[in-house]
Formats: C-alpha cells, sequence, structure tokens
C-alpha cells in the first residue's frame, strides 16, 4: 500500500490549503525592494526541489506531457526578457528584476505539480475535500477580521508589507488571509465558479450540501469586499458555466442571487453607482466636504486599540456616506481607481511596451501594480512574452471546443467545462487586478489550471 502512495497528493494538498491560509509575514526583505521573502516561498521552492529530483529520477516524464513546450517557450520569453533589463536596459534594480522572474517560475510551477499529484479519477474528489476546507479558513478569518479584531497582514504599501498586524476598522474591506481585499475578492470569485457549478451537477448528497455552504458562505464574503470587478466576473463566468452545462434554468436564482446581494450590500451598492457616470454627476466634489482620512491601526499592544487611532498612509478604506444615495467617499474612490488606471498604470504599461515592443523592460520593471495582467506582460515581457503566455490559455480554449458539440456530458466532460468557466473568470478578473501576480491567487490559478488539463487528459 504505501508503494502506491502518491507523495505529490500529499503536497498538493498542503499547498491548497496552507497557502491561502497563511498570512504574508515576511522572513526578510529584499535589497531596493519592499517584496519580501516569505514562509510560502520556502515551502514551494522545498516543494519544487522534490518535483525536481523526481523528475531526474525518472528522467523527465514531464517532457512527455503535450502542453510543456508552451510552457517552456514562455520561461525562455521571461528568461530572455530578465537578462535584456539586467544586462541591456538596466530598467530597474537587478534584485527586483531577478526576483519576479524568479516568483514567475514559482507560481507557474505548481501546474507541474498538480500535474503529478492527479494519475486518477478519484484524485479530484480528495483534491476538492481540501479546497472546501481551504475556502472555509479564509471565510472563517474574514469574518473573524470583521467581527472579532483579528489582525490584517497587508502587503499594499511599503509600510504594511514589513508585517505589521493591523487593526480593521468598519471602512476598512475584508481582505482576510490575503494582501488585500482584491486578492481576497479574486481568489473567491474563481473557486466560488467551481463550488457552486459542482453543487449543481454532483449526484453525491453530501458533497452536494458541502458544496452549497461553502459556496453560500463564500459568496457573501465575496459581497463583503465590495469588490465590482470579481463579483461581475463571477457572475459572467457562472452563467457562461451553466449555459456550457446546458443548466439553464439554474441561470434565474443565481442571478436573483447576485442582484440581491448587490442592491443588499450598502458598500458595493455605494460603489456601483458611483461607477455610472450619470449618478456620478449628481454629487460634485464642490458641493461637499471632504471626508476624514481613514486608518488601519497597528496592533502593538493590547493598549493600542483602545487609544486614538494612528494615521497611516492608507490601502482602501470605506466612508459613511452623506446622504442616502450618493455617497462621496465612493464617488471619489471609484474615480481615484479609475483614473489611476486609464492616466498612470496603463498608460506606464504601454510606454514600457514602445520602449522595447519584442521582449519588454523585464518583470518588475513596471512597479508593483498596474491593475491589467494582460498590458502588464505586454510591458514586462514584451510580444514575445504575451504570446507565449496567452497561447496557453488557447490551448485550453482549442481543448475545450469539442466537448461543447457533444449530446450527451459525463460527469468529468461537466467537470471540464467547469474548470473552463473558472479559467474565463480568470481571464475577467486579469482585466483590472494582477492576479498572476497576486501570489496567494496565483498559486490557486496554476493549480486550477493543472487540473483542468488532467481532466481533459481523462475526458478525451
Amino acid at each position: 500500500m504505501v508503494k502506491n502512495l502518491n507523495p505529490f497528493r500529499i503536497i498538493l494538498a498542503v499547498l491548497i490549503t496552507f497557502i491561502p491560509l497563511y498570512p504574508k509575514f515576511p522572513l526578510f526583505n529584499v535589497e531596493s525592494t519592499y517584496v519580501a521573502i516569505r514562509l510560502d516561498d520556502i515551502v514551494m521552492a522545498t516543494c519544487v526541489l522534490i518535483w525536481l529530483i523526481f523528475q531526474i529520477k525518472n528522467k523527465f516524464p514531464i517532457f512527455k506531457e503535450k502542453i510543456t513546450p508552451l510552457f517552456i517557450a514562455y520561461f525562455i520569453a521571461v528568461l530572455v526578457s530578465t537578462l535584456n533589463a539586467v544586462l541591456i536596459f538596466k530598467t530597474t534594480h537587478n534584485q527586483l528584476l531577478l526576483l519576479n522572474a524568479c516568483r514567475r517560475f514559482e507560481y507557474m510551477s505548481v501546474f507541474f505539480i498538480t500535474l503529478e499529484a492527479v494519475k486518477k479519477r478519484r484524485d479530484f474528489l480528495y483534491i476538492y475535500l481540501f479546497f472546501i476546507f481551504t475556502l472555509l479558513g479564509v471565510a472563517a478569518y474574514g469574518y473573524g477580521q470583521k467581527y472579532f479584531h483579528f489582525p490584517v497582514v497587508s502587503t499594499m504599501n511599503e509600510e504594511f508589507s514589513k508585517g505589521q498586524l493591523l487593526q480593521m476598522n468598519i471602512w476598512t474591506r475584508i481582505s482576510s488571509t490575503f494582501a488585500g481585499h482584491y486578492d481576497l475578492a479574486a481568489y473567491l470569485s474563481i473557486t466560488l465558479v467551481i463550488a457552486l457549478a459542482l453543487f449543481i451537477v454532483l449526484k453525491n448528497k453530501w458533497l452536494k450540501v458541502a458544496s452549497l455552504i461553502v459556496f453560500l458562505i463564500g459568496f457573501h464574503l465575496l459581497t463583503l469586499t465590495a469588490s465590482r470587478i470579481s463579483i461581475f466576473a463571477f457572475w459572467g463566468s457562472v452563467v457562461l458555466g451553466l449555459i456550457l452545462l446546458r443548466k439553464y434554468l439554474w441561470i434565474i436564482p443565481v442571478s436573483l442571487l447576485v442582484v440581491f446581494s448587490i442592491f443588499n450590500s450598502n458598500d458595493l451598492k455605494q460603489r456601483l453607482i458611483a461607477t455610472i457616470p450619470s449618478f456620478k454627476s449628481v454629487v460634485r466634489p464642490s458641493q461637499v466636504p471632504s471626508p476624514p482620512t481613514p486608518t488601519l491601526v497597528p496592533i502593538s499592544t493590547p493598549a493600542t486599540i483602545s487609544q486614538k487611532p494612528i494615521k497611516i498612509t492608507p490601502t482602501v478604506f470605506r466612508h459613511p456616506p452623506v446622504d442616502d444615495f450618493i455617497p462621496v467617499d465612493s464617488d471619489v474612490g471609484v474615480a481615484r481607481s479609475g483614473e489611476i488606471r486609464f492616466n498612470v498604470e496603463w498608460p506606464r504599461a504601454i510606454t514600457a511596451f514602445r520602449k522595447n515592443p519584442i521582449t519588454g523592460t523585464g518583470l518588475g520593471s513596471i512597479t508593483m501594480a498596474t491593475d491589467n495582467d494582460y498590458l502588464r506582460s505586454l510591458g514586462e515581457s514584451g510580444l514575445f512574452g504575451f504570446i507565449t503566455f496567452v497561447t496557453i490559455f488557447i490551448y485550453f480554449l482549442l481543448k475545450t471546443w469539442p466537448l461543447l458539440k457533444l449530446k450527451k456530458f459525463t460527469f468529468y466532460h461537466q467537470l471540464s467545462l467547469i474548470f473552463f468557466s473558472a479559467m474565463v473568470c480568470i481571464w475577467a478578473n486579469a482585466i483590472f487586478i494582477d492576479v498572476f501576480e497576486a501570489s496567494k491567487v496565483a498559486y490557486t490559478i496554476w493549480i486550477i489550471m493543472g487540473l483542468y488539463y488532467k481532466n481533459l487528459e481523462i475526458t478525451s
């Protein structure tokens, strides 16, 4: 029985659980950047080392996988981009360029670990149980932050990234164990697509109940993040998934749930109202007073909590509305969010692309945020990196297409379509969030990709 034990199943279970649940405490900082080496980097490096030893011992079976050449092409693109940035263009500090390149390899390596972990159909059930457990853990800590003063560990700016324990106030949006609320929202939107779809197609009653409970808890947490991007990415992806699965009647209750949750969440509703130009024009900045500067409060001693809050560079916060309909802080916050993306971050990525259209200016060269993974890829790795990166997704799209022509689905055909819907959710989030750079989200994405690939092999 020990001989048949697959150690990579255990490794993958650890990664699925540990990476999302362990807060982002830094071990030590890298010179010239506030990005830190963390425990998850050490854990991941250990797992990759075990995988490499296995590959060497078995004469690199990974090269037999059809998708491997696509990853190799992208890795070459990243390597060329990094070498150009370090040796020729010198776009930023070498440590930052090398760290970001290594991080990209690190995030994507979990895809190959997943391929070794999944050898039989029952392995999907084993892995799904750990996904359920992890989602519950993420939700438990998120509710703990909101109602029981669990500390926040954020990396949203240089000061917070030093590992400070921060205290939420009533205006702060939940981030749970993630670096910020956008990362949490992206993670939830992707995983909840899978949980809801499996609730609908599974026949096992216990798993259906577990999936429904996890979905309802996780979806409520998603609304608490007030992320317009992720909730609409989730909604669109679920509707697409239900159409592909031919579960058309489910679109109505699911859509009603989303709409009800939007209108039942004051924070999310206010941000959506502020997004619409006709509503935004109702309140002009000159007509309203400036809102108070919100804060996250550092936790140094228990006494600190009862003291007057210390003002720190804010991340994203909420303020009370000035009237029942148009909250000033949402209007200003949404406008600021859009202006940063459209007038600063996106043009900066386009400028980087123009400087070197073929290989880009190196991963990590256009600051820590772009809020559009496609423009970021073009700017940092050029056409070479962007095309090889997107080709991986096109491969999955082409492999999924034949399933749509089938008259009757098996469960594993349905599972492939569910994974595809989750991938669409990933693509949608990536338009406005750097999901492939957010470590906890990126690891989850590549695990799902690995499961998708293995399930396509089973169904083909």
